[in-house]
Protein backbone atom coordinates (compact mmCIF):
# COMPACT_ATOMS: atom_id res chain seq x y z
CA UNK A 1 0.00 0.00 0.00
CA UNK A 2 2.84 2.67 0.90
CA UNK A 3 3.97 1.60 -2.42
CA UNK A 4 1.52 2.74 -4.08
CA UNK A 5 0.80 5.72 -2.37
CA UNK A 6 4.46 6.41 -3.02
CA UNK A 7 3.87 6.32 -6.82
CA UNK A 8 0.75 8.31 -6.77
CA UNK A 9 2.44 10.68 -4.84
CA UNK A 10 5.34 11.26 -7.33
CA UNK A 11 3.02 11.04 -10.26
CA UNK A 12 0.65 13.96 -8.75
CA UNK A 13 4.41 15.65 -8.28
CA UNK A 14 5.45 15.47 -11.93
CA UNK A 15 1.73 16.60 -13.54
CA UNK A 16 1.72 19.99 -10.53
CA UNK A 17 5.66 20.50 -12.10
CA UNK A 18 5.21 20.08 -15.62
CA UNK A 19 2.00 22.11 -15.31
CA UNK A 20 3.31 25.05 -13.44
CA UNK A 21 7.27 24.73 -14.43
CA UNK A 22 6.63 23.40 -17.67
CA UNK A 23 4.95 25.62 -19.17
CA UNK A 24 6.38 29.04 -18.68
CA UNK A 25 7.28 30.94 -21.58
CA UNK A 26 9.58 33.92 -21.75
CA UNK A 27 8.41 37.56 -22.99
CA UNK A 28 10.05 38.96 -26.57
CA UNK A 29 9.47 42.47 -27.92
CA UNK A 30 8.31 42.40 -31.20
CA UNK A 31 8.67 46.01 -33.21
CA UNK A 32 6.15 47.11 -36.01
CA UNK A 33 8.42 50.12 -36.26
CA UNK A 34 11.44 50.68 -37.99
CA UNK A 35 14.85 51.17 -36.80
CA UNK A 36 14.56 55.21 -37.38
CA UNK A 37 11.04 55.35 -36.11
CA UNK A 38 10.24 56.46 -32.56
CA UNK A 39 8.28 53.60 -30.97
CA UNK A 40 5.48 52.93 -27.86
CA UNK A 41 5.10 49.91 -26.47
CA UNK A 42 1.66 48.35 -26.14
CA UNK A 43 0.34 45.51 -23.84
CA UNK A 44 -2.45 43.47 -24.34
CA UNK A 45 -4.95 42.32 -21.14
CA UNK A 46 -6.24 38.82 -22.33
CA UNK A 47 -8.37 36.72 -21.11
CA UNK A 48 -7.51 35.01 -18.05
CA UNK A 49 -10.44 33.58 -16.23
CA UNK A 50 -14.81 33.38 -17.17
CA UNK A 51 -16.32 36.62 -16.40
CA UNK A 52 -13.29 38.74 -17.20
CA UNK A 53 -12.91 40.23 -20.09
CA UNK A 54 -9.84 40.40 -22.71
CA UNK A 55 -8.31 41.74 -25.85
CA UNK A 56 -6.08 40.13 -28.10
CA UNK A 57 -3.98 41.25 -30.45
CA UNK A 58 -4.99 40.50 -34.48
CA UNK A 59 -3.04 42.82 -36.53
CA UNK A 60 -1.67 45.99 -37.41
CA UNK A 61 -2.60 47.64 -40.72
CA UNK A 62 -3.08 44.04 -42.08
CA UNK A 63 -0.06 42.80 -40.41
CA UNK A 64 -0.01 39.53 -38.46
CA UNK A 65 3.21 38.52 -35.84
CA UNK A 66 5.00 35.67 -37.06
CA UNK A 67 4.58 32.39 -34.95
CA UNK A 68 7.07 32.93 -31.96
CA UNK A 69 10.00 30.66 -31.31
CA UNK A 70 9.50 27.88 -28.58
CA UNK A 71 9.38 29.18 -24.62
CA UNK A 72 8.81 32.32 -25.83
CA UNK A 73 5.51 34.77 -26.59
CA UNK A 74 5.42 38.59 -27.92
CA UNK A 75 4.84 40.91 -25.38
CA UNK A 76 4.96 43.67 -25.54
CA UNK A 77 4.63 45.00 -29.03
CA UNK A 78 6.36 47.74 -30.19
CA UNK A 79 4.15 50.50 -32.91
CA UNK A 80 5.14 53.08 -34.69
CA UNK A 81 4.72 56.28 -32.68
CA UNK A 82 4.65 59.21 -35.10
CA UNK A 83 1.30 57.99 -36.72
CA UNK A 84 -2.67 57.16 -36.16
CA UNK A 85 -2.18 53.55 -35.39
CA UNK A 86 -5.02 51.09 -37.19
CA UNK A 87 -5.36 48.03 -35.53
CA UNK A 88 -7.70 45.02 -34.91
CA UNK A 89 -7.79 43.05 -32.17
CA UNK A 90 -9.87 40.36 -30.64
CA UNK A 91 -12.04 41.04 -27.63
CA UNK A 92 -13.38 38.26 -25.37
CA UNK A 93 -16.39 38.01 -22.57
CA UNK A 94 -17.95 35.07 -21.71
CA UNK A 95 -20.48 34.82 -18.47
CA UNK A 96 -22.31 31.73 -17.40
CA UNK A 97 -25.57 31.80 -16.13
CA UNK A 98 -25.26 32.20 -12.27
CA UNK A 99 -27.36 29.33 -10.58
CA UNK A 100 -29.07 26.19 -11.75
CA UNK A 101 -33.04 26.14 -9.72
CA UNK A 102 -34.13 23.24 -11.39
CA UNK A 103 -35.44 21.84 -7.79
CA UNK A 104 -37.93 24.88 -8.71
CA UNK A 105 -40.26 23.59 -11.05
CA UNK A 106 -41.75 25.78 -13.58
CA UNK A 107 -40.31 28.88 -11.38
CA UNK A 108 -36.64 27.29 -11.59
CA UNK A 109 -37.44 27.01 -15.68
CA UNK A 110 -38.25 30.19 -16.20
CA UNK A 111 -35.49 31.77 -13.83
CA UNK A 112 -32.93 29.63 -15.58
CA UNK A 113 -34.29 30.54 -19.23
CA UNK A 114 -33.39 34.18 -18.02
CA UNK A 115 -30.09 33.60 -17.40
CA UNK A 116 -29.51 32.14 -20.05
CA UNK A 117 -30.85 34.74 -22.65
CA UNK A 118 -28.80 37.61 -20.07
CA UNK A 119 -25.69 35.50 -20.91
CA UNK A 120 -26.46 35.01 -24.39
CA UNK A 121 -26.81 39.02 -24.90
CA UNK A 122 -23.97 39.78 -23.04
CA UNK A 123 -21.30 37.44 -24.23
CA UNK A 124 -18.71 38.94 -26.67
CA UNK A 125 -16.26 36.98 -29.02
CA UNK A 126 -15.34 39.17 -32.14
CA UNK A 127 -12.81 41.11 -34.00
CA UNK A 128 -12.79 44.73 -33.92
CA UNK A 129 -10.91 47.58 -35.47
CA UNK A 130 -9.42 49.54 -32.63
CA UNK A 131 -8.24 53.40 -34.13
CA UNK A 132 -6.09 55.27 -32.40
CA UNK A 133 -4.18 58.61 -32.29
CA UNK A 134 -0.45 58.77 -32.14
CA UNK A 135 1.37 57.75 -28.99
CA UNK A 136 3.91 59.40 -27.51
CA UNK A 137 7.49 57.71 -28.20
CA UNK A 138 9.27 55.71 -25.58
CA UNK A 139 5.71 55.17 -23.53
CA UNK A 140 4.13 51.63 -22.01
CA UNK A 141 0.80 51.02 -22.75
CA UNK A 142 -2.12 48.62 -22.08
CA UNK A 143 -4.66 48.06 -24.06
CA UNK A 144 -8.05 46.26 -21.49
CA UNK A 145 -11.32 45.39 -22.55
CA UNK A 146 -13.98 46.85 -20.32
CA UNK A 147 -17.59 45.28 -19.98
CA UNK A 148 -20.81 47.29 -18.62
CA UNK A 149 -22.94 46.15 -16.54
CA UNK A 150 -26.75 46.03 -17.95
CA UNK A 151 -28.38 44.21 -20.84
CA UNK A 152 -26.35 43.84 -22.97
CA UNK A 153 -23.62 46.44 -21.10
CA UNK A 154 -21.78 49.01 -22.31
CA UNK A 155 -18.18 48.03 -24.50
CA UNK A 156 -15.05 49.68 -24.32
CA UNK A 157 -11.91 49.50 -25.62
CA UNK A 158 -9.47 51.33 -22.89
CA UNK A 159 -5.87 52.57 -24.04
CA UNK A 160 -3.66 53.38 -20.57
CA UNK A 161 -0.72 54.90 -19.60
CA UNK A 162 0.56 52.39 -17.31
CA UNK A 163 3.11 54.90 -15.77
CA UNK A 164 0.78 57.41 -15.04
CA UNK A 165 -2.41 55.57 -14.79
CA UNK A 166 -4.43 57.78 -16.89
CA UNK A 167 -6.79 56.63 -19.82
CA UNK A 168 -5.19 57.87 -23.48
CA UNK A 169 -7.73 56.88 -25.02
CA UNK A 170 -11.36 54.76 -25.19
CA UNK A 171 -13.45 53.69 -27.88
CA UNK A 172 -16.44 52.34 -27.19
CA UNK A 173 -18.93 49.97 -29.53
CA UNK A 174 -21.51 47.72 -29.72
CA UNK A 175 -21.60 43.98 -29.80
CA UNK A 176 -25.21 42.13 -31.00
CA UNK A 177 -25.58 38.52 -29.91
CA UNK A 178 -21.90 37.78 -29.20
CA UNK A 179 -20.69 39.60 -32.50
CA UNK A 180 -22.85 38.44 -35.27
CA UNK A 181 -22.99 42.34 -35.52
CA UNK A 182 -20.69 45.01 -34.37
CA UNK A 183 -20.71 48.88 -35.35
Amino acid sequence: MKKLTKIYLTGFISLVFFLFIGCITTPVEYSFASAEQGSSAIGFLGTRSEGTPGVAFVSFDGRRLPRAEKKTHWEPLLFPSDRELNMVVHVKYEERERTKTENLGLLGTIIDTAQSVRAVTRNVDTNIDFNCPPLESGKRYQLTYSKGAGIPGRNALVLIDTTTGQIVHQQEFVVILGGLSVW
